[in-house]
Order: structure tokens, then sequence, then C-alpha cells
């Protein structure tokens, strides 16, 4: 049996931050004889799935829980946010916290302020500063600080800015785990758990290899959402490349966040923008902003009828029957449906046409309905999708939508 490095680190990793998601067990490594790999798993119910994240006094103390009073003071004694820090005690606080990141005043000062803005406190590590050296249209070089935010800080983000409706961290698995956790596949061979996760990766990211790992949780009163995390294999070597599933685990996290709290995302899509402006045309700073932060700009394609391609309502057509447009609903995505038909309409294409461009551009299957195909879709396929249409539309009739 033959272990990559990278991988006994990323199990002893979950391990070590991670605890069961059904029981709240400790977790062990163990050699399982049936597929003759080291994995992780709970001693103490084999046929538990999922981990859940270990939680310390000080994440519990950020996301709304009572604990005694003499811990809350110690960690507060260490925080710069809720202590009401001096500027200039914060200041060197973050400097001494972060020497590798090389700040100057103004930026620790600009870094700070962000940390502020997002109520994100930087040495309980929920926010961290990377470092960029700058040169002006003056031709003096200045430093420009872009914040990273942990998945620490992500969960922290979500629990304090929807207090209400916290209902505690996500369990994560990997992708084939969960696959087998699902009662339909019960009985599968492992063989055909694997083959069915490679469809889903190439769906996800058109990488048969990729590392996929899912996160799952709901607000309080709702049902579980699903968010999916990859890490590609092309990215090996540029990012995370000691501990790539770690990285697919945390991607999934951010990922649930954006779905589950829209409150968090829309403080971040506003700071997200900020950053961008303040990045200016620095190409090596968008990278890490669009790297970092994609899943916050990312939208579900809501589409608008075009303005010209309304249909008037009859007179037996009353407001409620408008209200209840129909959708089609995917994973992470709607399309509205009267968009779609006067859409097809405007380029001539019947559902079998559409379904052919369909299959053989994102490679589902043709079976059904040309709603259960376009269901079939990721989210990012299904923004390609409605792009292309409205792409096709405008070439065909300039200025048709308002």
């Amino acid at each position: 049996m033959e272990v990559k490095q990278e991988q006994w680190e990323e199990m002893k990793n979950i391990v070590a931050t991670q605890v069961c998601a059904q029981c709240g067990g400790e977790l062990t490594i163990r050699s399982n004889p049936e597929t003759g790999n080291l994995e992780v798993w709970c001693p103490l119910n084999p046929d538990h799935h999922g981990y859940v994240e270990r939680l310390t006094y000080t994440q519990a103390l950020r996301r709304g829980a009572e604990i005694h009073p003499a811990i809350r003071d110690k960690i507060e004694r260490k925080m710069i946010l809720p202590g009401g820090q001096p500027v200039e005690v914060a200041l060197s606080m973050i400097q001494t916290r972060f020497p590798r990141a090389d700040m100057d005043e103004p930026s620790a000062a600009l870094f700070l302020w962000d940390c502020v803005r997002l109520d994100l406190d930087p040495l309980l590590g929920e926010i961290f500063p990377a470092t960029f050296n700058v040169k002006g249209k003056d031709n003096i070089e200045h430093k420009v600080v872009q914040p990273i935010i942990s998945e620490d800080g992500w969960l922290s983000l979500a629990a304090r800015s929807c207090a209400e409706a916290w209902a505690g961290s996500p369990r994560t698995m990997r992708l084939e785990e969960y696959l087998s956790s699902l009662p339909e596949n019960k009985d599968r061979p492992r063989e055909e758990i694997l083959t069915i996760a490679k469809e889903i990766k190439t769906d996800l990211c058109k990488d048969p290899e990729a590392y996929v790992w899912v996160a799952i949780g709901h607000r309080k009163d709702q049902d579980d959402t699903i968010g999916y995390g990859w890490y590609k294999k092309s990215e090996e070597g540029v990012v995370a490349k000691n501990l790539p599933g770690n990285q697919a685990r945390v991607r999934a996290i951010k990922r649930w966040v954006r779905e589950v709290f829209p409150e968090a995302k829309a403080k971040m899509k506003e700071m997200t923008a900020t950053w961008m402006e303040r990045a200016g045309d620095v190409r090596d700073i968008q990278n890490v902003i669009e790297a970092e932060y994609h899943i916050v700009i990312e939208e579900p394609p809501k589409v608008r009828p075009p303005a010209k391609a309304k249909t008037q309502a009859t007179k037996q057509e009353t407001p409620v029957a408008e209200e209840k447009a129909e959708a089609i609903e995917g994973e992470g995505f709607h399309i509205d449906l009267t968009w779609l038909k006067g859409s097809l309409k405007v380029l001539k294409w019947t559902d079998e046409t559409c379904k052919t461009f369909l299959v053989s551009q994102y490679k589902v299957s043709p079976q059904g309905t040309l709603a259960e195909v376009l269901q079939r879709l990721t989210r990012e396929q299904a923004e390609e999708f409605v792009k292309e249409i409205d792409s096709r539309q405008e070439k065909q009739q300039p200025g048709l939508f308002t």
C-alpha cells in the first residue's frame, strides 16, 4: 500500500482538527481492506460519514455561544476588535503578528480598517494580510495589503451576520464518501461509486481527477444545503500544494456559506468591490482577489425576459398567475422559463435543438425533457448557457435588450 506524503499529512490534519459529524467522537486513521487504502474513520461506528470542525473556546465565543466568563475574558484580552485597542497599539500588534507581511503603517491601518468593517479579528486567525509592492502613476512605490479570509473567518462572519439563523458549522466529506452515504447507493460496489464521482467531477470542473469535497449544513428551520469545493490537478504546485484535499474542503465551506447565508455574502460582495477598486490595474492583486473571492462575485443566472419580447397579459390572466411564472430550478441556479421560451423562439430553436446543444457542449444525458436536461447542469454551466443564449440573441437582434 503506497500513500503519498501529502495524503498522510492531510489525514493527520483531519484527525487533529475535525470530529465525527454524526456522533462527535474522535477520528482515527485506519487501513481499509476493501479498498486497500488508508482512510479517516470513526472508530465508534464505521458506518458514520462526514466530519465537523473541532470547536475551540475562541471559535465558540466568536459564533455567539455562551462560555465561562473567565475563559471569555482571557480570549478577549488577546483580541484587537472587542477590546477597543488604541490605533497605535492595534497597528503594532498586527505588524508583530504578521512580520512576513512587511506592512508599513498606512497599509497596516487600511488592513485594520477592513478587519473592523468585516468584524474579523486577525489575531484569532480569521483574516490574514498579503502585501504587494506597487508603483503608482507618480512612479513612487507603496504597499497594498490584500486581506485573505480564512475558513474560520467565513464561518464566524456567517454566524455573527445571521446569529438568529446560525445552526452550526457544516459537516464535510469527500465526494466519494458522500455518495457512499446516500441510501440509494448503499449496495453499489465501490468501483461504481468512483465512476459516478468522476462523472460529477467532470461536470463540476471538467477534471475527473480533481479533489472534490462536499459541505452539508443548514440554517435554523431550513433543510440542508450542499456546497461543492474542488481543487484541480492543474493547480498542483501553485496553490496549497501540500494539502490539496484540504483546499477543496475549505472551498466547499466557503461556497456553502455563500449559499446558506446571503447576508454574509452581501457584506463580502461590497468588500470585494472595494478591494478590486483598490487593486487598480495590478494584475497580481486582481488574481488573488479572483482566486479567493470568485465565489462571492458569482451569481445564479437570474434572467429577465427581453423588454420587447414580453407577452402582454390577457384579460383572463391575473396578477397571481403572473407571480407564479415557472422557472427551471437546478443546483444553486434558476432559469426563467418565460425567458427561455422567448429566447428559443427568437433563435428559431426547437426544444430538441436546444437539447442537442446542451448535450454536445456540456456532456449531459439527453434523456427527458429540456427542463430535465437543464437541471443536470452545474451552476457554472448554467451561467455559461444563459450568457451564450443572450449573446446569440444580441447578434441576431441588436438593441433587443434594454
